[in-house]
């Protein structure tokens, strides 16, 4: 097969492009035309969404082509959403009484999909251009600076699912939105007015309300979103299946018996089950590509929207190029290597389940005293347990 292409954008992901430009685009009129903006200043701001926008996709490429990008970070028309709610929030703050606008809330939305890095860099664009275009002091600016710079932090804790300390979280939600309004009310006025402790008081009980209720079925959308991506992968009917059964099925039947032992070993030691079922059915790939086969399989998942978790683990083919670099990865190296060498031998010696135990020690050894897993993060006990599981199982091909 001749080498393929280079990634692409698909022409859906390039038209929620088009729309998010013309978001900002949109919104930025929107701000100046309400007050009075001259047009030189406002053809200033639309330059600026130009070059922000330019550098936030271009930074999201480099983060999902490096494996730093969540899958659901990967969905651009759940970014378009959001960042409506975002244009939404930041206009009504034209509205509001000062320090009001609820750039808190937008944190959350937007960390619910993405890391800390465009969550609190897109949050502080919306605050620029609002305190830039709607004339507010230099306070209200840092005030808002502020919010979102502990808000931003406190979304990316709350992601975790241990909950040991999410009541100091949700205090420090409260304590934050609530005093941050006042003291810098109090840097301006040198006083405080009852109407700004009681705005800021309510604002700030209702960020924690959103934070408690809305905040992790926003998580959850984001973690079924990611399940129902991969087990379109991992379907029968899907196409690059259908192409590697039509390659070869021996190779079908190689790849799902390698998925299906990768699942079952990420699940020995709490690791990700679906990225090892689809790094698993995928990881051959390159085979019915051709040369250059890593390079060609790494582009192939792209262009098809492959999580990045599942790029990362065809990238790092057999160690080949580079060593793996997660735990999921070394499973399906594990794996993989295993029954591709239990496939070459004699069927009648494999049939002694010695004969095989003794086979696994001795290929899971040999590449561990290699260095293969240095790299994994995989400890000794981790990697211990995968190979106990894998003589457990028995492996039959």
């Amino acid at each position: 097969m001749e080498e393929l292409a280079e990634p692409k954008i698909s022409n859906r992901r390039l038209v929620y492009v088009v729309a998010i430009y013309l978001l900002f685009l949109f919104g930025t009129l929107f701000l100046a035309l309400q007050n009075q903006i001259l047009i030189d200043e406002i053809l200033c701001a639309l330059l600026f969404d130009v070059i922000i926008l330019s550098v936030l996709f271009i930074t999201m490429i480099r983060k999902r082509v490096t494996n730093r990008l969540s899958y659901a970070g990967m969905s651009y028309r759940r970014l378009f959403v959001y960042l409506l709610i975002g244009w939404i929030v930041t206009a009504a703050g034209i509205y509001l009484p000062e320090f009001m606008t609820p750039f808190a809330f937008v944190v959350y939305i937007l960390a619910s999909h993405l890391d800390d890095v465009l969550t609190m860099g897109i949050a502080l664009y919306f605050n620029c251009m609002f305190c830039l275009l709607c004339g507010t002091s230099m306070y209200v600016l840092y005030c808002y600076y502020l919010v979102i710079l502990v808000n931003s932090f406190l979304a990316q804790y709350l992601k975790n699912k241990n909950k040991s300390f999410f009541v100091f979280a949700y205090a420090c939600v409260l304590a934050v939105n609530f005093f941050l309004p006042i003291a810098f009310s109090y840097f301006i006025y040198a006083k405080v007015a009852q109407t700004t402790v009681l705005y800021a008081a309510v604002y700030a009980l209702l960020l924690v309300l959103f934070v408690w209720l809305l905040y992790p079925a926003l998580l959850r959308m984001d973690d079924k979103a990611n399940q129902t991506a991969y087990e379109i992968l991992l379907d029968d009917e899907y196409a690059l299946v259908a192409d590697l059964q039509r390659y070869s099925m021996a190779e079908y039947l190689h790849a799902r018996r390698v998925s299906e032992l990768s699942s079952e070993c990420a699940a020995e030691i709490d690791a990700n089950e679906l990225a090892c079922a689809c790094g698993g059915l995928y990881y051959r790939m390159g085979k019915m590509l051709g040369e250059p086969s890593i390079k060609n399989a790494v582009i192939m998942a792209t262009n098809h929207c492959f999580p990045p978790e599942v790029i990362a683990i065809l990238a790092e083919f057999e160690g080949k190029e580079r060593l793996p670099q997660s735990p999921e990865s070394a499973i399906v190296q594990m794996v993989d290597a295993l029954v591709t060498r239990l496939e070459l031998m004699d069927k009648n010696t494999m049939s002694s389940s010695w004969n095989q135990d003794m086979l696994i020690y001795q290929t899971l050894n040999e590449f561990s005293n290699a260095g293969m897993y240095d790299e994994a993060g995989l400890s000794m006990n981790q990697f211990l347990r995968i190979r106990e599981k894998l003589v457990q199982e028995g492996i039959t091909v």
